[in-house]
């Protein structure tokens, strides 16, 4: 029986890593699908089959309280803050006061960053920096909304965004991109990510194993390297 997982797009180079090496161990298969928490959170809300959730805690405590996650099961994997993006090998902006990053901004010939109506955390959050700033209307006609962390990433490799906001862990996995910083702490917003598991999952026995697997010794370091602090 297949294991279905909806991940948010911030710990999915640590489960990239992850599912392997427990699928060799356990014999058993998992599913992903990857994707912004408020997206993955509205097709659980549809009802739509899935076994485990990794998605913010404040999304699972919602998810929790509409009765779509089992009581009392949510567990921490680790917090990650917003980065700015650039692709490889090009000049790094300041960002390290909330002056230095509204002119970089300001400066760019592109930006972009997760649509907030996606339910993208670090989008949601960066949305709310611009403003701010004072320069949402003067940065929009050069922001490209994404609609995941992992499609900002994706738009800066291409070269079609100079600069793109999302969580620090996307951005450290991602080929072709690098991270220029972190906001200003100021600015800044942590995420934490936790697991749970779905009310209505159809392998609540494999769902738990997995879950245990991921407090292992072994599993926290590959959390620790994909950017996901205790």
């Amino acid at each position: 029986m297949v294991t279905r997982v909806f991940c948010a797009g911030a710990v999915k180079a640590a489960m990239m890593q992850l599912a392997p090496e427990f699928e060799n161990e356990a014999g058993e298969r998992l599913q992903f699908s990857f994707g912004a928490v408020g997206s993955l959170k509205a097709r659980v809300l549809a009802g739509e089959p899935v076994d485990v959730l990794i998605l913010s805690r404040p999304a699972l405590e919602q998810l929790e309280r509409d009765g779509k996650l089992l009581a009392h099961a949510i567990s921490d994997l680790g917090r990650v803050g917003v980065g700015i993006a650039v692709r490889a090998g090009a000049a790094l902006p300041a960002l390290s006061t909330p002056q230095a990053l509204r002119a970089s901004l300001l400066a760019a010939a592109s930006i972009s960053y997760g649509d907030p109506a996606s339910g993208d955390s670090s989008g949601v959050h960066f949305a709310r920096v611009l403003e701010r700033l004072a320069i949402q209307e003067q940065v929009e006609a050069r922001t490209l909304l994404a609609a995941s962390g992992l499609a900002v990433a994706a738009l800066v490799q291409q070269g079609k965004a100079q600069l793109g906001a999302t969580q620090a862990s996307v951005i450290s996995s991602c080929e072709g991109i690098a991270l220029a910083g972190l906001l200003p702490p100021e600015l800044q917003h942590i995420t934490t990510y936790s697991s749970g598991i779905a009310a209505h999952a159809t392998s609540c026995d494999a769902a738990r194993r997995f879950l245990a697997y991921l407090g292992t010794a072994c599993a926290r370091s590959r959390l620790d390297q994909a950017g996901i602090q205790r």
